[in-house]
């Protein structure tokens, strides 16, 4: 009862949030100065009759709070709108990118989290010795190089050496989508590695000193008990709310990653959207980013709670 009461709590709380911010992006992306009809109209010859008839659809000439009113009425209902440069209904567009998006942030998650908790674990075990050492280097190395360079370096490379690499275009099937996302995932898994492994190995090193360690060797407890039975078991909680922070930034930080790797996601879809001024598509992308972020730190609360009783949800 107490998950449910507090995960109703902070739901509320998201409402006023993602009003605030949708409302703001819903008013930036119009000061943008771009006339919306002709964007509709596109191409298309169109008399008055025509344009008005445009502008009458999607209340354009309305202010814009009631423009905003108006697209929140259409969201709460279901609907997306249509896209400003095709006519494609959002939903169907974001519907076709989301797979690559989700692919791409639970990959490099799993990746990267199982790597960070292997290497950090192992640091801290080996303590101030040759292997303590090779692994700090390894993340200091990988802190320092920005995930940008990371892959450029690593596509100059597929391109050069691995033949049949699909970079451009969709793909077919469930052996192209993995070709689409295996290498990104990695790039995006072994970036977050280096600030996760190194929480967990700090966090592992204060557990292994903690009082109640000595206690459980006194009684005789096996080291591999208290290495992953008690030791880990509170080192790890810090590490979730790490993961799940750098989880939910990451889903901002795949639309640069998306672009180099030209892969047919959200954020190519937003960087699409911004590029000509596409506002529908625009205002849901951001809306899910931000919801997705939300989520996912209300995920981390409970996770806390329940790795650790003692902590109590507010």
């Amino acid at each position: 009862m107490e998950y449910v009461k507090f995960t109703l709590k902070r739901l509320l709380a998201m409402i006023p949030i993602v009003l605030a911010v949708s409302l703001i992006v819903f008013c930036l992306l119009r000061l943008s100065g771009s006339d919306s009809a002709s964007l509709i109209l596109g191409d298309k010859p169109a008399n008055e009759e025509t344009r008005a008839a445009v502008i009458k659809e999607y209340h354009l000439e309305e202010p814009v709070l009631k423009q905003y009113l108006y697209w929140l009425g259409d969201v709460l209902k279901g609907d997306f709108g249509k896209s400003y440069v095709n006519g494609q209904n959002v939903k169907e567009l974001i519907g076709a990118k989301i797979p690559i998006t989700l692919g791409l942030m639970v990959f490099h998650s799993i990746i990267g989290i199982t790597l960070a908790i292997l290497l950090g674990v192992i640091a801290a075990l080996k303590r101030n010795t040759w292997i303590d050492s090779i692994i700090s280097f390894f993340m200091l190395v990988i802190r320092s190089i920005p995930s940008f360079l990371i892959c450029i370096v690593v596509l100059v490379w597929i391109v050069g050496h691995v033949k049949g690499y699909n970079l451009a275009g969709t793909y077919s099937g469930f052996g192209g989508y993995m070709q689409k996302i295996l290498v990104p995932s990695i790039i995006m898994g072994v970036s977050m590695v280096c600030m996760l492994g190194r929480v967990t190995r700090s966090s592992m090193i204060a557990q292994l000193q903690a009082p109640y360690i000595l206690t459980a060797k006194a009684k005789g407890i096996s080291e591999r008990d208290i290495t992953y039975k008690h030791a880990f078991h509170n080192a790890v909680i810090p590490v979730l709310t790490v993961a799940g922070l750098q989880f939910a930034g990451s889903i901002g930080g795949s639309v640069l990653i998306e672009q180099i790797f030209s892969l047919p996601g959200m954020g190519a879809l937003l960087t699409e959207g911004i590029q000509k001024f596409n506002y529908p598509v625009v205002q849901i992308v951001v809306l899910i980013m931000l919801l997705s972020y939300l989520i996912m730190s209300l995920v981390v609360d409970i996770l806390y709670a329940v790795v650790d009783p003692r902590v109590k949800l507010g």
